[in-house]
C-alpha cells in the first residue's frame, strides 16, 4: 500500500488593531511562514505591517518546547515589509512548534501564534544494480546515490550495508562506508550455490535512514529472440474490425523469419454465483506467417463476438507462437485488452469551486475516448446555468480552454459539458448495451469578499517551460471605497512556494484611486524556473486597509528537466560482434558520472524500471503543498485578542472583537489559501 501523501500548509498570521488606543489604531500586520519545515535548514519567513501612525515594536519568534528563538525584534514606525531567512532547529523527530508574532506600542499589545511542523531531514536515496537479474556463482556490483531535494549530492556514512538472501539471512555486510563523491560503489561475487529467489540490499545511514532495492538470482538461458503481441489499446462497442500484430526480433534487432499460430478470445467474466447468464468464451484461430519485417497481421471481424451483448469486464485475449524457419525454435507471446461500452468521456480539469464577479471564470475540458486516450479535434459543449452551450474544440492533447463573464451570475451556477450537442435516450432493450457517452457536471459558489475586491490568477496553456523565466498573470478588481482616503498605491504582495518552502517572493505596487472601482492585470515573475519544477505555486494576497484579506492561489506544473545536461551516444548505431566502440559521455565539468551497459537480452527475461527525470523528481520528499495535517490547526476562540501592558495609569482596553476577527469568519480567500496548503 502506497504511503498516505505528505500533506502541508502556508501559514499566514493576519491581525488588525482597530480599538480606543490612539497607539495602534489602524495598524495591520501580517507574517508568512511555511507550515512544515526541516530541521537544520534555512527556510524563509515574511513579515510586514501596514499603517503604524506611531512606532511599534515587532517580535517574531520561534518557540519549541521551553526554548525560544528569536527570529525578527524591529522597530516600525512606517509601512514595513521584509523576507528574511532564519535557521530552523535540528529536531531528531516530528516536532511541532510555533510561530509567536507580537507587536508592542505605547501601553498595548498584539499578539497571533500559529503552529507549524519541524521535520527531520529528507534526502533522495537511490541504490541501482548493473542488472535486475543473475546466475548463481556471478559478481552482484551496486551503486548508491544521496541527494538533496535540489539533486544535489550529500556526504553520506552508511553504518550499515547488507545483503541478505531469500529466506532473510545476512549473507554480507559493509560497515562505515563513506558517501563523499557523491555515488558509492559496491560488489559482491555469489556463489555457485547461491539460492535461487529474490535478494535484499538494504542501506542504514547514520541519520537511521534506511534504502531497499530487490534484485533476483535463478538460472536462466538468454533467449534468442522475443514475441511482441499488440493489440488495440481497448475494443469499442462501436468498432467493426480489430488489428491484430505479432512480431519476432532477435536481440540485436533483425527480424524473425517463421510461422504464427494466434489464437484470439473474448474471455468472460467470471460470475460463478451467477451462472445461469454467464457469457461463454468465444475465440477464433488463425494461421499466418511473418514478412519481411518479422511480423504478422491479421484483420479481425469483431461480429462474431456479439459486443453489444458484453459485459463491462469482460476482456479479449491473443495468445501467439513463433515457430523460427530452420531451426523450430518456439517462443510464445501474450496480448490482453478490455472492452468498453464508454464512447466519449467529458471532464472539467483546473476549473476552480468559486466564482468571482467581475472577473472572468476560466476552466478546460477534456475529452477521452474509450481506452481512455485524449480525443484531439473533437467538438465539446459547454454551458453556464441556462445560458446556450458554447461548442468548442479538442487540441493535440484533448483539452479545449474555456471562460464566461460572471458579471452577471448570482448564487450558484451549473456547469454542465457533453460530447454530443443534444442527448439522444435510446430504448431499453434487455441485454443489449448502448454506447455511453458520459458528461460532466460542476456547481461554483460564488466566493464572498465583504468589500466585492477580488484578485485571481489566471492559467496558462500546458506546462511552464523549464528553461527560461517565465511570469503568471492576475487580474484584481479593488474598490476604492475600501481604500484610504489619500490612498495611490496598493501592494499586491506574492509568493512562489515549490517542494515545501517559500523560494520566491516580493510585493507588486498597483496605482490605485479611492472612490472608484479598480481594475486590471498585474505580472508575477518566475526566476529560474528549473528549480520550481514539478509545481510552482503561487499565492498573491493584499490586506484592504480595513483588515481584510483578498487573496488567490494557483498550481502551475512545470516541465521536467535536470540544470545537469548529460548526453550520451555511440560512435554508430550498429557493430558487429568482437568490433570496438567508441563511447562518448558529456557533463557539466566536474560532474561525477555513473555508467552501465546490459545485455538487451537480459531486459527481455526481467524488465528493470531505469533512472529517468520522471522517476527522480517522484522521489522528491515533497512535490507541492495540500492542505495541512490536524495537529497544526489553531484552535484560538480570539485570534486577534488585545493584551493591557500594565503600565500605571492605563486603564484595562476594551476586549470587544476586532474588525478583522469579525470579517474572518465570512471570508473566503482562506479557503484558497488552504485548497493551496495554505491556513489563515
Amino acid at each position: 500500500m502506497a504511503p498516505p501523501p505528505v500533506l502541508l500548509m502556508l501559514a499566514v498570521v493576519i491581525a488588525s488593531a482597530l480599538v480606543q488606543s490612539a497607539s495602534l489604531d489602524g495598524t495591520i500586520f501580517a507574517v508568512t511562514v511555511s507550515s512544515q519545515v526541516r530541521g537544520g535548514k534555512q527556510e524563509t519567513l515574511c513579515a510586514h505591517i501596514d499603517g503604524p501612525t506611531k512606532p511599534v515594536k515587532l517580535t517574531i519568534t520561534l518557540e519549541m518546547g521551553p526554548s525560544k528563538t528569536t527570529i525578527l525584534e524591529q522597530a516600525v514606525d512606517k509601512d514595513f515589509y521584509r523576507c528574511l531567512n532564519f535557521q530552523v532547529p535540528t529536531v531528531h523527530h516530528r516536532t511541532v512548534a510555533s510561530i509567536n508574532v507580537t507587536i508592542v506600542g505605547e501601553g498595548v499589545s498584539m499578539s497571533k501564534k500559529t503552529k507549524i511542523l519541524i521535520e527531520r531531514p529528507a534526502f533522495i536515496h537511490i541504490i541501482q544494480t548493473d542488472k535486475p537479474i543473475y546466475k548463481p556463482g556471478q559478481k552482484v556490483q551496486f551503486r548508491i546515490v544521496s541527494m538533496d531535494s535540489n539533486f544535489i549530492p550529500v556526504a553520506r556514512l552508511y553504518k550499515v550495508v547488507e545483503l541478505q538472501d531469500p529466506n532473510s539471512n545476512r549473507i554480507a555486510q559493509w560497515l562505515d562506508r563513506n558517501l563523499v563523491s557523491g555515488i558509492l560503489d559496491i560488489a559482491h561475487p555469489m556463489i555457485p550455490e547461491a539460492v535461487q529467489g529474490s535478494y535484499v540490499i538494504t542501506a542504514t545511514t547514520d541519520q537511521g535512514e534506511k534504502i531497499f532495492h530487490s534484485f533476483d538470482i535463478k538460472e536462466y538461458v538468454l533467449p534468442k529472440y522475443e514475441v511482441k503481441v499488440e493489440l488495440p489499446n481497448v475494443i469499442s462497442i462501436l468498432d467493426k474490425e480489430a488489428m491484430l500484430k505479432i512480431c519476432g526480433k532477435y536481440t540485436y534487432g533483425k527480424p524473425v523469419v517463421g510461422s504464427v499460430k494466434a489464437v484470439f478470445c473474448k474471455i468472460a467474466p467470471q460470475m460463478f454465483w451467477f451462472s445461469r447468464t454467464k457469457e461463454k468464451d468465444i475465440c477464433k484461430t488463425y494461421e499466418l506467417t511473418t514478412d519481411k519485417a518479422g511480423c504478422a497481421t491479421q484483420t479481425v471481424n469483431l461480429a462474431v463476438f456479439q459486443l453489444n451483448r458484453s459485459m463491462n469486464d469482460v476482456s479479449f485475449e491473443l495468445n501467439a507462437e513463433l515457430e523460427e524457419y530452420g531451426t523450430g525454435v518456439i517462443l510464445t507471446g501474450t496480448g490482453r485488452t478490455s472492452f468498453s461500452a464508454i464512447v466519449r468521456t467529458v471532464t472539467f480539469e483546473d476549473v476552480p469551486e468559486a466564482y468571482m464577479p467581475g472577473i472572468l471564470f476560466e476552466g478546460k475540458v477534456k475529452v477521452i475516448g474509450p481506452d481512455n486516450k485524449a480525443v484531439t479535434n473533437e467538438a465539446v459543449y459547454v454551458s453556464a446555468g441556462n445560458s446556450q452551450a458554447v461548442k468548442l474544440t479538442t487540441g493535440t492533447n484533448g483539452k479545449a480552454s474555456f471562460s464566461f463573464d460572471t458579471a452577471l451570475w448570482k448564487d450558484n451556477v451549473n456547469l454542465k459539458a457533453r460530447s454530443r450537442k443534444t442527448e439522444v435516450n435510446e430504448p431499453y432493450v434487455r441485454g443489449v448495451r448502448r454506447p455511453e457517452y458520459r458528461a460532466a457536471y460542476h456547481n461554483v459558489i460564488a466566493f464572498y469578499s465583504k468589500s466585492s475586491s477580488f484578485l485571481k490568477l489566471m492559467q496558462v496553456n500546458g506546462k511552464l517551460a523549464c528553461d527560461k523565466d517565465a511570469t503568471v498573470r492576475a487580474q484584481y478588481i479593488i474598490q476604492g471605497t475600501e481604500l484610504k482616503n489619500d490612498q495611490e498605491i496598493l501592494q499586491i504582495f506574492y509568493m512562489v512556494m515549490s517542494r515545501g518552502g517559500i523560494v520566491q517572493h516580493g510585493s507588486l505596487p498597483v496605482a490605485v484611486q479611492p472612490k472608484i472601482v479598480n481594475k486590471g492585470e498585474l505580472s508575477v515573475p518566475l526566476r529560474q524556473v528549473t528549480n520550481l519544477a514539478p509545481f510552482a505555486q503561487v499565492v498573491v494576497y493584499t490586506v484592504m486597509p480595513k483588515g481584510e484579506l483578498v487573496a488567490d492561489s494557483m498550481d502551475f506544473p512545470i516541465s521536467l528537466c535536470l540544470n545537469n545536461k548529460v548526453s550520451l551516444r555511440f560512435s554508430s548505431l550498429q557493430e558487429l560482434p568482437a568490433e570496438n566502440t567508441t563511447l562518448t559521455l558529456q557533463a557539466h565539468p566536474g560532474s561525477m558520472c555513473s555508467v552501465r551497459a546490459i545485455d538487451q537480452s537480459v531486459l527481455l527475461l526481467q524488465k528493470e524500471q531505469e533512472l529517468t527525470v520522471d522517476s527522480v523528481y517522484s522521489r522528491l520528499p515533497v512535490q507541492k503543498l495540500s492542505g495541512y495535517s490536524y495537529e497544526l490547526a489553531d484552535a484560538e476562540p480570539n485570534p486577534c485578542k488585545f493584551l493591557p501592558v500594565p503600565w500605571p495609569g492605563i486603564r484595562p482596553f476594551d476586549s470587544r472583537p476586532s474588525t478583522f476577527q469579525r470579517t474572518i469568519r465570512r471570508m473566503t480567500s482562506t479557503t484558497f489559501l488552504k485548497e493551496s496548503g495554505s491556513k489563515l
